[in-house]
Order: C-alpha cells, then sequence, then structure tokens
C-alpha cells in the first residue's frame, strides 16, 4: 500500500485519493441495490489509481465459492469484493499504478523524455506509456481531478521515490 510521505508528495495522487473518497461515501449513502450505486462503484473502480483492498479474514470466511459442473470456479458467494470472477476485467491495477506514477514523473519533470521515463517504470516503449496516460487523463477529465503543474511538485518537496 502508499505510505503518507508518497501521498503527500505526489499532488495528482492525493487528488485522485480525494476524489476517491468523495465517490466512496456518496455511494454509501445510497441503497445497496441501486442503479446508482452501481454507477458509481463502476466510477471508483475506474478512477483506480489506489490499489483495491485486500480481503481480510472475516471475507474469507464468508465467501462460498461456486463451481460449475466440470470443478472450475466460476464465482464466489457472499463476497462484496469480488463478485463473479477471480481477477477484476481490464487492465492488471499495477499496470494502472506505474502508468499513473510515471505520468507524475513526466509531470515533475516535464524536460524528461517519455523514452526514459518509459524505461524508467518499465513499459515496453514509450508509446505504450503515452496510451496510457492518455487513457489516464480521460479518466481524470471525467471525474473533474486537475492535473498539477510541474511548480507543485517542486513547492511539495517531491524527491524521486522510483
Amino acid at each position: 500500500m502508499l505510505d503518507l510521505p508518497y501521498i503527500i508528495t505526489h499532488p495528482l495522487l492525493q487528488r485522485i485519493m480525494v476524489r476517491h473518497a468523495q465517490l466512496k461515501e456518496q455511494a454509501e449513502t445510497l441503497w445497496a441495490g441501486s442503479t446508482k450505486r452501481k454507477r458509481l462503484e463502476q466510477r471508483i473502480l475506474a478512477s483506480g489509481a489506489v490499489p483495491s483492498a485486500k480481503r481480510d479474514q472475516r471475507d474469507m470466511e464468508q465467501r462460498e465459492n461456486i463451481f460449475d459442473a466440470s470443478g472450475q470456479k466460476i464465482g464466489e458467494r457472499h463476497s462484496v469484493r469480488r463478485r463473479m470472477i477471480e481477477k477484476r476485467r481490464g487492465r492488471p491495477e499495477e499496470f494502472t499504478i506505474k502508468t499513473r506514477a510515471a505520468f507524475e514523473e513526466k509531470l515533475a519533470n516535464p524536460k524528461k523524455p517519455w523514452r526514459a521515463i518509459a524505461a524508467q517504470f518499465e513499459f515496453r516503449n514509450s508509446d505504450e506509456l503515452r496510451r496510457g496516460v492518455r487513457r489516464l487523463k480521460e479518466v481524470l477529465k471525467r471525474e473533474k481531478i486537475r492535473i498539477p503543474k510541474a511548480k507543485e511538485y517542486a513547492s511539495s518537496g517531491s524527491r524521486n521515490f522510483f
């Protein structure tokens, strides 16, 4: 998980986490089966630069696996975090986290070339990183999260954590 000094020194992550918390609060006020709550939960997952919570002991005790006729696990019963499949659909959340961190590195150091940042964060090439950043920018725009400027990183005392 992310530690407090890292969060404090990365303005984009701060904004994402604040928006994430706001959406979660809104979702908690709505009825569990409502369509508005489901849409909010999808937005929370889409903003997903924050790693999802790990299952605790209570979750492990309350879950019951569902198997098909061939014996393959097809879902879980009584699970809040994992509904029908073992993994969440779409890109792995590690990719989203790496993309956000690389984008913050670019925001903090605008003169640093994309290919150097892609190599630093172990992307295959700079085009893959740029595509990921475009997707991230779309999510940020949809959630009305302002992208910080380079001077905000300088004033937050951001050090190179990578």
